[in-house]
């Protein structure tokens, strides 16, 4: 059996179109066909089965010699012909991609071997090796047809790769140290966002009085709302503005950020270091971010007003402490009182009782009833 591994789909694909014209029977392992990955892989170890695969197909699963289900004649068959060949079209950027194809021969003691094959015109050889490989040619006279099998070709090969594998390492060292940059302000928002959504009474209003306290005017405007909501509803205005201010600015902030980082790189022309100036540039702009959503909340407070879903919860919470109240007059047992999370919508039919006459009316109208001596039933 022979498992023939290739760089991408494209090159699979390709060498599928070559086998084809050839007319030498195989089966193709990629993505694209994934729902017969299983029964490919399976078979795959049969004898004088071809399966042409990516580097993606497949892996974690070992191949079994003979095909599956395990029959010791058909082993022994392909044991004998020397186990799986497998076949690499070319070098892979990463050693361990390679590695992982290799062992796909010889896997719990079976019999097996590997074979890759590298053209000149492969990428890794025309950017990385070039050069060495030619100096090779050039000095054992080779000619260009002739295929060449030696220890410093390999050689030249894997400093290739670890030249790509350290330039990656590089790259993502990099990538990462931007993204620092960014998450330290992704948590100092979030903290203060946190702050506002799930903060006690007490904290959100120390919040939003400490971007007050500066302004004489928003500062009067708070105190004075604060004593027209009462501290709960008024705790619950603030909560939701904070947060679509915090929100907007923090949205114009990502897109900014994202904007510098493209931009950043043309400073190295100046011989100054990308990262440095992100940083600084960024830390310029957070603060301009931070300035901007307190200068709103100030302006803004003299004018808040209470939105129409705050009034309604307003409206629910009063009923419902007029119904615990009523409920006490009459002498309720406690299952008959009402727990905040149980308060209908206000739109919701409850059933009410006065005497022997009872009637479905929606929840907002149930407050005038009581009044009237009416009770509430479900």
């Amino acid at each position: 059996p022979v498992l023939v591994g290739t760089v991408s789909i494209e090159d699979n694909e390709v060498m599928h179109n070559y086998l084809t014209q050839a007319g030498v029977p195989h089966e193709v392992l990629n993505a694209k066909n994934h729902e017969r990955e299983g029964e490919i892989i399976a078979q795959a170890g049969r004898k004088a089965r071809i399966t042409v695969a990516t580097n993606m197909a497949g892996r974690g699963v070992d191949i079994k010699l003979g095909g599956s289900p395990v029959e010791a004649t058909r082993r022994d068959e392909v044991i004998a012909t020397g186990g799986l060949l497998v076949i690499g079209t070319e070098r892979h950027e990463a050693r361990r991609i390679d590695d992982q194809l290799r062992g796909r021969s010889g896997r719990q003691g079976d019999p097996g071997e590997t074979r890759f094959y590298v053209s000149l015109e492969d990428k890794l050889m025309r950017v990385f090796a070039a050069d060495a490989i030619k100096r090779v040619m050039g000095t054992l006279h080779i000619r260009e047809d002739e295929p060449i099998e030696s220890s410093m070709i390999t050689h030249a090969l894997e400093n290739a790769q670890k030249r790509i594998e350290g330039f990656n390492f590089d790259s993502r060292k990099q990538i990462l140290a931007y993204d620092d940059v960014l998450n330290t302000q992704r948590l100092a928002v979030y903290t203060r966002r946190n702050a506002a959504l799930f903060g006690t009474e007490e904290e959100v209003l120390a919040l939003v009085q400490s971007f007050v306290a500066s302004d004489e005017q928003a500062m009067a405007a708070f105190e004075a709302k604060r004593k027209e909501f009462g501290d709960e509803v008024f705790t619950l205005m603030l909560r939701n503005f904070v947060l679509q201010v915090v929100d907007t600015f923090w949205l114009e902030q990502l897109e900014t950020m994202e904007y510098l980082r493209r931009s950043v790189s043309l400073r190295a022309y100046g011989q100054r270091d990308p990262l440095i100036e992100y940083r600084r540039e960024g830390l310029i702009r957070f603060n301009v971010m931070e300035e901007n959503i307190q200068q709103t909340i100030r302006e803004a407070m003299p004018h808040l007003m209470l939105s129409d879903d705050a009034r309604i919860r307003e409206e629910e919470e009063r009923t419902r402490s007029t119904l615990v109240a009523v409920s006490d007059e009459q002498g309720s047992t406690p299952q008959q009182e009402l727990k905040k999370e149980e308060v209908p919508s206000r739109n919701e039919k409850v059933t009410v009782k006065k005497g022997n006459e009872t009637q479905e009316v929606k929840y907002k109208k149930v407050e005038s009833l009581l009044k009237e001596g009416w009770t509430l039933v479900s």
